[in-house]
């Protein structure tokens, strides 16, 4: 996908050729428009398609996948090349592995944060993030600021300097990044500059390499412009964001714009049979109101309990998880976010040697949702101390330009979630006593999300790919 979205974007418009090598510099006040992170996370028949021609200059190429290719026997002539071959694969991946999980340490206070401050302070509606795409969208940042605007970057992130967050960051892309063919997650990150603005070639290169980008010069001033940053967009998310994509424009005033998307789309091991699906109740915080349930019996599943909650864990084809987190009857889910331990024992799955876990047979009762939310997610980063960014005076962008001041106006996130009989199934969350950390029984439990909820959608190191609040299936 990467390889055939290089294409589309390596089109160029002769006339903004001749523009861009025509263009004065313009002098005046700069500031970023968004520091876009725009995520999707559905079950579609297809990925995304291939992205319309666009009408801007390469200033650098996105970076492909740096991991080897799993060796094929029949490309080698003996059993002891192949063998070596696949000693020196092994030990690659295994490097990667090992990166990604110092990642995962670092970050775990940074997912539980900005996890907890999205999502709470919902007034009843729902709301979807996305936690990795966060990371890898301020991993780009740092790369074109300096100074303390770095610093607050890297310090938000639990990550001592560029050159490990370098590192970390691209350990994390890899082992996230998935595509074959049915199963798929799908990163893809951009940086577009207006003509005129002055830049390091460096820096950009950077970018591209370290931070899988592509980067674009065009005239924010055409119609053209925010046009094409709206088809990559719409072409990295399935389309399924057209609503909050639509809103997303290049304006003259602009001198630039970061882009960052996550695609998934998976399958269960076990699907739902519609057959089976029922129309009950969802007690919602507006009100009851009739749901389609999906149900399961005899499930087997891993089921979880913590102080405030119970838990299950349902196994999608690609191995990523969904962890479908019930608060007890007297906690809501603003509760469970504050203790965040819910979370801690997703990141940490292999360290949890408690009592508080059993494999058992679930009869599971989920709700059908299609669940979208988008905000400026400026208050979020703010909250965690990225705040230079953010201010004229403050802001410290000369890792890519020398021209005047650069800042961040808005952080425009939005995020959509699909769950059905045939994928990504939010599995079932069992309805459990509020009393806190009981102990199931030895029987078939029944599990039933018949009010708010949360759930998180990780890959099979623990990563946090999504996490959402569903008050309204």
């Amino acid at each position: 996908m990467n390889e055939k979205l290089s294409e589309a974007m390596d089109y160029i418009s002769d006339a903004h050729i001749a523009e861009a090598a025509g263009a004065k510099k313009r002098h005046r006040k700069l500031w970023i428009g968004a520091a876009a992170a725009i995520l999707v996370l559905v079950l579609l028949l297809n990925g995304p398609g291939m992205p319309p021609a666009v009408y801007a200059q390469t200033i650098s190429q996105a970076s492909g996948s740096r991991q080897p290719q799993r060796p094929d026997r029949g490309d080698y002539e003996t059993d002891s090349a192949y063998q070596t071959a696949w000693q020196d694969w092994s030990a690659q991946r295994e490097q990667t592995k090992v990166q990604a999980d110092a990642a995962l340490e670092n970050l775990t206070p940074f997912f539980l944060e900005t996890t907890r401050l999205y999502l709470s302070g919902s007034g009843g509606e729902n709301r979807v993030w996305s936690p990795v795409n966060a990371y890898i969208a301020l991993a780009m940042l740092s790369e074109i600021t300096d100074g303390d605007s770095r610093q607050q970057i890297l310090d938000a992130l639990n990550t001592p300097d560029r050159d490990t967050l370098r590192t970390q960051a691209g350990a994390v892309w890899e082992e996230v990044y998935d595509n074959d063919g049915n199963e798929i997650c799908l990163l893809a990150n951009s940086l577009w500059l207006n003509d005129g603005l002055s830049y390091e070639q460096e820096a950009m290169d950077n970018v591209a390499y370290y931070h899988y980008a592509s980067v674009y010069q065009t005239d924010f001033s055409s119609p053209d412009a925010g046009k094409a940053l709206r088809e990559w967009l719409d072409a990295n998310t399935g389309g399924l964001l057209k609503d909050y994509i639509g809103t997303s424009d290049l304006s003259p005033e602009m001198v630039l714009s970061l882009a960052s998307t996550v695609y998934l789309q998976a399958k269960w091991v076990e699907g739902f049979n519609a057959a089976n699906n029922t129309e009950e109740t969802f007690h919602a915080p507006g009100g009851d109101i009739t749901c389609t349930y999906m149900n399961k019996k005899g499930l087997l599943a891993d089921y979880y309990w913590g102080e405030s909650y119970g838990a299950v864990a349902l196994h999608l084809k690609n191995g990523t998880q969904m962890w479908l987190i019930l608060p007890d009857s007297d906690k809501t889910p603003e509760d469970v976010l504050a203790e965040g331990e819910y979370l801690e024992r997703i990141l940490h799955q292999e360290r949890n040697t408690d009592d508080n876990s059993k494999y058992m047979q679930v009869n599971l009762s989920l709700p059908k949702f299609d669940i979208s939310s988008g905000a400026d997610a400026r208050a979020v980063f703010q909250s965690l101390g990225i705040t230079d960014i953010f201010d004229l005076s403050r802001s410290d962008f000369t890792a890519i330009t020398s021209d005047s001041p650069v800042f961040i106006t808005s952080v425009n996130q939005a995020a959509r979630v699909i769950v059905d009989e045939q994928g990504i199934k939010a599995a079932s969350y069992l309805e459990f006593p509020g009393d806190g950390a009981p102990m199931p029984p030895e029987e078939i439990m029944d599990f039933i999300l018949d009010r708010p909820f949360l759930f998180v959608i990780a890959d099979n190191g623990g990563t946090p790919l999504f996490t959402g609040l569903v008050n309204n299936p």
